[in-house]
């Protein structure tokens, strides 16, 4: 686990934990953020 300071791009929540390293030029969503972002499984 990678620890930091980072905001969710979409409702700005704080993120303290990933599960990667982040790239710079990519943006980082909290878990509900990323689950709703996901297309609907089959």
């Amino acid at each position: 686990m990678f620890q930091g300071n980072w905001k969710c791009a979409e409702c700005g929540a704080e993120i303290t934990e990933l599960p990667f390293k982040p790239a710079e030029d990519r943006p980082v969503y909290c878990r509900d953020c990323h689950r709703n972002k996901r297309p609907p499984q089959r």
